[in-house]
């Protein structure tokens, strides 16, 4: 490790010792019972914490209170997010509702954006779940991280932020733009730091793409450690992050109102390990609350064993996945987001982004659906539940992506459906040859 980088780590550790060891007290115990599923130490803490969540919510909560009698998780209801967001103030712990919180937004990809509290023991959670799984991946606290995301969509980190952490941003829709992907491996190539990258499969794919077209040797790089999120991590962007860059990219199964779920270890290996030191996991019937047998496929159903100021029970995720276990560990062989298809920009260009995301920036919208009719002829389906106020915004901002030529209508709907498996499409291409 580069001596800024142990600086940056040993900086971060001690001033958290200074401040009562939390994050490192949340992961130790989240290494503890990750890695010792069958301790019995490790199945009394699950349990417990399960329990106590439980507790806690029939008994501080409006929406919980009518279960307090219960006498499992399975007598507690499934809720989604349309179900929280409507009844927001139900959900809100009486107990926690005036203490110090944090507040996070949805990553909008799956066309339902929505808000949820967050208290501080949360939140050290979060950060000691970030650190364990990015050092299963090959990441430690120190590294210089450049992170792939659609930054518009999202609030931005200050400067001063970005040097503290070592994080270089890099805007994905930015990048079709001429001599940035170049820069990009040109720094990685040149940096004399420990680098890890961590963003959308998506963005990795196009620099592979890109050096596929250059027909480019190996890049010599200090690059550790690859993590994908938010999309699936196909076989091709996997091979060839190996072969250019000589570092296993791993898939993150996570979403932002709750956090790090489950992830790929190292190995090439492509089951997903779960965090159950941090949740609760069910698999589900699609069309009833009924759980599957393990190696059947589901909903992804999960208990947030460590937000107490709005207790997140039986939520459903919105994907689906197969659970199983490996070597007595809870795993996902397989986890399936929402349909989305490929949409192109007025030039006939392929959007390599889910453009769903800018949603995120519209938090009075329930439900968003884009649908590509034609070559530049676009198609909205918006849930409001409301008035919507911000309409021509909204057209402005998606015209950035999709084009200024582009004709856009805008179609008011009660409900966007499920498909049969589930999943709910968010980006739609009605194009004939697209």
């Amino acid at each position: 490790m580069k001596i800024f980088e142990w600086a940056r780590n040993k900086m971060f550790w001690l001033v958290d010792g200074v401040k009562g060891g939390k994050k490192q007290n949340h992961y130790n115990d989240i290494k503890f019972i990750n890695e010792n599923p069958t301790a019995p130490e490790a199945i009394d803490l699950k349990r417990e914490r399960l329990q106590n969540v439980l507790n806690h919510a029939v008994k501080s909560t409006a929406n919980y209170k009518e279960y307090k009698n219960f006498e499992s998780i399975e007598d507690f209801p499934v809720v989604n997010k349309n179900i929280i967001r409507d009844n927001f103030e139900q959900f809100q712990s009486k107990e926690y509702i005036n203490l110090p919180k944090f507040t996070v937004s949805t990553s909008g990809s799956t066309g339902t954006p929505f808000k949820v509290h967050q208290n501080i023991d949360k939140r050290l959670r979060n950060m000691a779940d970030t650190i364990y799984f990015s050092e299963k991946a090959g990441f430690i606290i120190g590294n210089r991280l450049t992170y792939f995301r659609m930054w518009n969509a999202f609030e931005k980190k200050g400067f001063i932020t970005r040097m503290l952490q070592n994080i270089v941003p890099v805007d994905v829709f930015e990048m079709k733009e001429k001599n940035l992907i170049d820069s990009i491996i040109k720094d990685v190539s040149k940096s004399k730091s420990t680098n890890s990258w961590l963003g959308y499969a998506s963005a990795y794919e196009e620099i592979c793409k890109h050096l596929d077209r250059k027909q480019s040797a190996p890049i010599s790089s200090n690059l550790k450690s690859v993590i994908a999120m938010s999309e699936r991590l196909n076989d091709y962007t996997k091979k060839s992050i190996f072969k250019y860059f000589n570092t296993e990219a791993v898939s993150r199964y996570s979403n932002v109102e709750n956090g790090i779920i489950a992830q790929q270890p190292l190995g090439n290996k492509k089951h997903f390990e779960i965090n159950e030191a941090s949740y609760f996991v069910e698999i589900l019937e699609v069309n009833s609350n009924k759980r599957v047998k393990d190696g059947s496929s589901g909903r992804i159903v999960i208990t947030d064993l460590y937000n107490y100021s709005v207790p997140m029970i039986r939520y459903d995720t919105g994907d689906i996945g197969v659970k199983d276990s490996i070597e007595n560990s809870a795993v996902f062989k397989e986890v399936n987001g929402r349909k989305i298809d490929q949409i192109f920009n007025t030039k006939g260009e392929m959007i390599p982004i889910n453009l769903v995301l800018l949603v995120n920036n519209y938090p009075e919208l329930k439900q968003c659906q884009l649908i590509q009719k034609a070559k530049g002829v676009y198609h909205f389906k918006l849930n409001s539940g409301q008035n919507f106020g911000r309409e021509d915004e909204f057209l402005n901002e998606f015209k950035v992506y999709l084009g200024e030529d582009a004709q856009i209508t805008i179609e008011y709907v009660d409900e966007i459906p499920l498909l049969a498996s589930g999943k709910r499409r968010v980006m739609v291409n009605e194009m004939i040859n697209p």
